[in-house]
């Protein structure tokens, strides 16, 4: 590796004087996105509030009169076009043997310009959303733990609601809501949910199913949000009670909800405020992670909780755990360490990790509800 270094340190010092604009353009990114997470309310202020509600509209107009997805069509025409430039990189550097110093140093350039101009885009389209303040303080949340009492209070209110909501929504052969109706419904509940009025308003752009949703699986991935289309894209084979939840996960990242836990968080939310009883069950599964809590300091009351959930619940657990086993080869595994790559690179500490952080936004969302009285902390 060190000599691979000093071979490459080489040779950017001897024919560097073309790469150092693009480098410059490249490394203003990187730099400009750690300068602003040091002032989390400007970029709150100055770019969540304004510009990127602004950027999502204009973005929403072009792709929602699709009904298919424009994300995953450009994504595929770049991993083509990625794929024909390294093909044709390759025939050119067998070509010219004699001249392959000025062809790497062509190509260098190339996608380095190419690296700087995607993050500059990326960083204005979504990805300053990763530098605002997190939810929590938006929320103004109470900064505390919960007491044994009130988590368990809290997992029995979860056990109670799950049982409640699948009963009702496969009663008397009640149909699930399909796609569209999911849509409509968590749309509905976003509009409704006073605690999200900091986010943007408007007609945005539909979420929509992928056609290589299969790929998606293999890929252990339910959604995929793509900023550059403004649309939320989800993996159409997914169980059918983990679609409203993953839909809206890839919702709340379209509102400019970027780190992962704070997308479950909002997507919780949302979904057990539904007037569907199907959507609130997707929601409520989400909130078991109380229960581990709970286990932390009470172990023996987390297992009796669990105990009581419903036989509809552990058949729906036993279906998502073999469908998500064709995510648990190489592909999987890949996928996995990229998104945690992609999550750190964004200045998420946790990583991947960061999905199962929902749980204490959950904890401190039911606890201001007990708190104020509202009927909805106890449904």
């Amino acid at each position: 590796m060190r000599k691979l270094f000093y071979t490459w340190f080489h040779f950017f010092v001897s024919n560097g004087r073309p790469l150092v604009l693009p480098f410059v353009f490249l490394i203003s990114g990187i730099g400009f996105q750690n300068l602003v997470s040091l002032a989390p309310w400007s970029v709150e202020r100055g770019y969540s509030r304004i510009i990127y509600p602004f950027v999502l509209n204009v973005l929403s107009h072009l792709s929602r009169s699709f009904s298919f997805s424009v994300g995953e069509i450009l994504t595929n025409f770049l991993l083509l076009s990625a794929f024909a430039c390294v093909v044709f990189f390759s025939v050119g550097l067998v070509r010219r043997r004699d001249k392959s110093r000025s062809w790497i140093l062509r190509w260098l350039r190339f996608g380095v310009w190419v690296t700087a101009g995607v993050l500059w885009l990326f960083l204005f389209t979504f990805g300053l959303n990763y530098q605002r303040p997190l939810l929590f303080e938006l929320l103004r949340y109470e900064q505390r733990k919960a007491e044994p009492l009130e988590l368990e209070a809290l997992g029995r209110m979860l056990v109670e609601n799950i049982n409640q909501s699948y009963a009702e929504a496969h009663n008397g052969g009640r149909k699930i809501p399909e796609s569209g109706e999911i849509i409509e419904l968590l749309n509905e509940a976003y509009d409704a949910a006073p605690e999200f009025r900091l986010f943007p308003k408007g007609e945005f752009a539909r979420p929509k199913p992928v056609y290589s949703s299969e790929v998606l699986t293999r890929l252990g991935i339910s959604g995929i949000y793509i900023p550059f289309t403004a649309e939320p894209n989800y993996n159409a084979d997914i169980p059918d009670f983990q679609l409203p939840f993953s839909i809206a996960h890839e919702m709340a990242h379209q509102r400019g909800v970027a780190r992962e836990s704070e997308a479950n968080f909002v997507a919780y939310v949302v979904c057990v405020n539904s007037r569907d009883p199907f959507v609130r069950y997707s929601g409520f599964r989400n909130g078991l992670g109380v229960l581990t809590e709970l286990y932390r300091v009470e172990p023996q009351k987390a297992k009796e909780l669990a105990q009581q959930l419903g036989t509809g619940y552990r058949e729906d657990s036993r279906r998502a755990a073999l469908f998500w086993a064709k995510a648990s080869g190489a592909a999987g595994a890949l996928s996995h360490r990229v998104n945690d790559l992609y999550l750190r690179a964004n200045r998420v500490k946790a990583g991947a990790a960061d999905y199962s952080n929902s749980t204490t936004l959950i904890i401190a969302y039911h606890l201001r509800q007990r708190s104020a009285g509202s009927p909805e902390a106890i449904r």
